[in-house]
């Protein structure tokens, strides 16, 4: 009896423990099998939607930026702006709570997404805000509603400014935007703490390039009617230009194409503010102004620079060299460091 219950003690049992361990690896195995799979006919599918994969893609790089999507009514109309840096009152600084707004304006044939990458180097200290200006990105012009010129456009800001409860605010403009910030500062004084004009249009420059030889001429460089024209836009824009997917691409040619009616009409009333509306309002200005050129822009000549620098009083500029029209993205680095050395005086 005890030699067969040590014979029984003796005799290798059954890997009870590895049989579950394998068992449980090929039912992951299987889960993951499907997941995979689920992405993919998933990426599939918005690759080949453009609508969808832009609409992901922009708000994955909202939630990357710290930003969220809001609307705001001015003059009765939702405008969607892109937000962040609100819970900054939460923070153990205290000093932080009485940090001015920074309101961004992004340029001609672009919108609100533009000003992401900047806008998300300073939401962790300020409130940060951009809207679409009407006529761009979601805030289409409404039936009826004329196309707004340079002052109008000022107008709506100050609008803006008092729908959102921003109170007085900094300015980082880029291009058409940068043009505005400094036609607001003139206009509303009050309003302005400091602005900061990247790439700014609005003056007769010294040296005049292509593109604005053809904008003189009354030709419009920027219309995409195609992806060869979006492509060309991006070389003009980008000293490195960006990858941009396909199905991104494809999204952003077809709103352009949708919105070209209208598009035509809006140049037709901001050519002549793009090309000299800040001519002889740069004496008002009294904000503190940063100045920011890059030494390769192919849209608004670095030389520009010394025209804004001799009008506005309180201004100090910076060429970057090598760098494009969209200085925030060829050199990010220094263009991140010039703003908020100036911006935190």
């Amino acid at each position: 009896m005890v030699d067969e219950k040590q014979k029984l003690m003796n005799t290798p049992q059954p890997r009870v423990v590895g049989g579950i361990f394998k068992r449980t690896a090929i039912r992951l195995m299987k889960v993951v099998g499907i997941v995979a799979v689920w992405l993919l006919i998933f990426g599939i599918i918005l690759w080949n939607w453009p609508t969808g994969f832009y609409t992901l893609a922009t708000a994955v790089a909202r939630a990357t930026s710290g930003l969220h999507l809001k609307y705001v009514e001015v003059r009765g109309i939702p405008t969607p702006v892109l937000e962040g840096g609100e819970n900054a009152d939460d923070s153990t600084d205290s000093a932080q709570i009485q940090r001015t707004t920074i309101l961004f304006v992004h340029g001609w044939g672009t919108s609100k997404e533009a000003m992401m990458g900047e806008m998300g180097w300073f939401n962790s200290t300020r409130r940060v805000i951009a809207p679409d200006l009407p006529g761009f990105g979601d805030n289409p012009l409404q039936d009826g509603q004329p196309a707004l010129d340079g002052a109008g456009y000022v107008k709506w800001l100050e609008d803006f400014r008092v729908a959102a409860k921003l109170g007085r605010v900094d300015v980082v403009g880029e291009s058409m935007g940068a043009a505005l910030a400094a036609a607001y500062a003139a206009a509303y004084p009050d309003s302005v703490r400091r602005i900061v004009l990247q790439s700014a249009a609005g003056l007769v420059a010294p040296h005049s390039n292509t593109f604005m030889s053809q904008i003189s001429a009354g030709e419009n460089p920027l219309l995409i009617e195609n992806g060869d024209d979006f492509d060309r836009v991006i070389g003009l824009c980008f000293a490195k230009p960006p990858p941009i997917p396909k199905p991104y691409k494809a999204f952003l040619v077809a709103r352009a194409l949708s919105m070209q009616n209208r598009q035509l009409e809006m140049i037709t009333a901001m050519r002549d503010f793009l090309l000299r509306g800040n001519t002889d309002i740069l004496g008002l200005i009294r904000a503190p102004t940063l100045i920011i050129y890059g030494s390769a822009d192919q849209i608004t000549d670095a030389s520009l620079m010394d025209v804004y620098r001799a009008g506005i009083a309180h201004s100090t500029g910076l060429i970057i060299p090598g760098a494009g029209h969209v200085v925030f993205y060829d050199a990010p680095q220094q263009t991140y460091r010039a703003i908020k050395d100036f911006l935190d005086f």
